[in-house]
C-alpha cells in the first residue's frame, strides 16, 4: 500500500465518522424547521446540514481515491 492510499482512507474514515456524528445529532435532536420535519428538519434546526454535507464530500473523495490508486493501470 502506497502513501496515497493511505490518505484516501483516512478521508473516508474521517468523512464517515463526522458524517455519522451529524447524523446522530439530527437524529436525537427532533426539529420542525420552518414547517419541515424529519431528518432533514432536524439538519437545518440543529445547523448540521452544512458540516453533514461537506464530510460526505470528503468521505467520497477518500473513497473515489482508493479506488484510484487500487485500479489504476500500471505497465
Amino acid at each position: 500500500m502506497d502513501k496515497k492510499m493511505v490518505c484516501g482512507i483516512l478521508l473516508a474514515m474521517i468523512g464517515l465518522v463526522f458524517s455519522s456524528c451529524c447524523l446522530i445529532i439530527a437524529a436525537l435532536n427532533p426539529w420542525n424547521y420552518n414547517g419541515i420535519d424529519g431528518l432533514l428538519g432536524s439538519l437545518l434546526g440543529t445547523k448540521t446540514l452544512i458540516p453533514f454535507i461537506i464530510s460526505l464530500i470528503v468521505m467520497v473523495l477518500g473513497l473515489a481515491l482508493c479506488f484510484w490508486r487500487a485500479f489504476r493501470n500500471e505497465k
